[in-house]
């Protein structure tokens, strides 16, 4: 019989704010050292509210898989940024908006956009040109960052934005949702409406967003039909039983958590990878040597990836040690047992897969970077829920694969014609916001290889 939910070990915490404090102030080696000291289901006090943290592979599966429409999302500090879009919503609506949007992301699709991935990576590899040859610092996380924002809104939305213009958006979208993100675990705060400078900054920040959104969806209805992308699938939707289109809402809604989910990922992993590579020469000389072979210094096509095998691997170990989405949390809809504890319908429930992929079951060692760990032989041999990057089941990242294939497609690029070294003097740590990005700064050297 499942044990009470008052049985689940945890800290206590301060009185009146539980452990709040300490989960704002370093979440990261806060969540990894509950996870060692009390086990894979962890009570936290958090003021009046109370968190449990799962961490298990069963319970990942459970939550994502097996029980999956008993856990529903529920994010009200993300819904003026990302409204009812695919993220954010439940239930038949999210359903449907899954099943729109679902084949512009389909395998041959992505594939078709390999040319647009290869064409804007050649763009940003001209200006390090410049920067290599003046040996001038580059701000990767910035560069990367450009990037797939530039590939994001040509693919999904056919059309370009300017340098300035993508960069002015990027900065709104990461500061718009570092304040969200920054809000979640704090206990005192003045509401939205007060004028104060943070939520005058955050409006202003919102505004242009989706000024910029609005301005996308605005041209394609007066250019309806010219296009084959996720844009034109919104824009000519239609409600199965009225025949109305999606509402100017609806489709901002959902542009705004593509234009998100599609360039938060990759260029954060990217700027990871190279970061970890510039540390760690023998698994950088492995790499440049695999490119050598399969590609010999040109750029590659989606036919070249499944011979890229230890990139991919690469790529794999850097989702594990610095997934994007390190923290997320579900609200039971009715009573479900997780382990030895039976939880009751309103409990909110926090995966973290930066814990789960350092869980010492599953991955010894788990600090180092090891991309042999995802030698197929090894992969088969462990838990499947042991690694979710993307999530799982159901619910999982609609855009995985195009952001696999974008990391696979622009991580040659750059290694064949770049060394990317370290700067001494700008440590790289993880921050925790509303992404697990390289911080508080990411300033590379770039160098031509030969």
């Amino acid at each position: 019989m499942p044990l009470s939910v008052n049985a689940i070990p945890g800290p206590k915490g301060l009185p009146g704010v539980g452990v709040a404090p300490r989960l704002l102030n370093d979440p990261l080696d806060f969540l990894l050292r509950i996870h060692r000291h009390y086990g894979d289901l962890v009570k936290l006090p958090l003021g009046k509210h109370t968190m449990y943290l799962a961490v298990h592979p069963d319970m990942i599966k459970r939550i994502t898989q097996e029980n999956w429409k008993n856990y529903i999302k529920q994010y009200t500090t993300m819904e003026d940024i990302l409204g009812q879009g695919l993220v954010t919503s439940n239930g038949d609506h999210w359903l449907r908006q899954r099943r729109l949007i679902q084949p512009a992301f389909h395998h041959q699709r992505i594939t078709q956009m390999a040319t647009v991935m290869v064409e804007e990576a050649e763009r940003m590899l001209e200006r390090w040109e410049a920067y290599a040859r003046h040996r001038q610092p580059v701000d990767i996380q910035a560069e990367l960052m450009l990037l797939a924002e530039k590939i994001i809104v040509r693919t999904m939305f056919s059309t370009s934005l300017s340098d300035t213009e993508a960069a002015q958006v990027g900065k709104a979208f990461n500061d718009t949702l570092n304040w969200v993100a920054g809000q979640q675990f704090r206990l005192l705060q003045p509401p939205r409406s007060w004028p104060t400078p943070a939520n005058r900054r955050y409006y202003r920040n919102l505004t242009l967003l989706e000024r910029t959104v609005y301005r996308l969806i605005n041209e394609r209805q007066q250019r309806q039909g010219e296009h084959d992308d996720l844009l034109e699938m919104l824009v000519s939707a239609r409600d199965a039983d009225t025949g109305e289109p999606m509402s100017p809402k609806q489709i901002r809604d959902e542009v705004m958590t593509i234009f998100l989910a599609g360039h938060e990922t990759t260029a954060g992993t990217l700027s990871w990878i190279l970061h970890l590579l510039a540390h760690y020469g023998d698994s950088e000389r492995k790499l440049r040597a695999e490119y050598a072979a399969v590609l010999g210094g040109r750029n590659p096509t989606p036919a070249d990836l499944p011979q890229l095998r230890y990139s991919r691997m690469v790529i794999d170990e850097t989702l594990r040690l610095y997934p994007p989405t390190w923290l997320l949390t579900r609200t039971l809809v009715g009573p479900d047992t997780l382990g030895d504890y039976e939880l009751p319908a309103g409990a909110t429930v926090a995966l973290s897969p930066y814990v789960t992929h350092r869980h010492p079951a599953f991955w010894p060692n788990a600090e180092s970077f090891d991309p042999e760990r995802f030698h197929p032989e090894t992969v088969a041999g462990r838990h499947k829920f042991a690694y979710v990057p993307f999530l799982s089941g159901p619910r999982q990242c609609i855009g995985n694969n195009f952001a696999l294939m974008e990391m696979q497609m622009v991580l040659p690029m750059i290694l064949q014609r770049f060394h990317v070294s370290a700067i001494p003097g700008y440590p790289v740590r993880p921050i925790a916001k509303a992404t697990l990005r390289p911080g508080p700064q990411q300033w590379m050297e770039v160098r031509k290889v030969g």
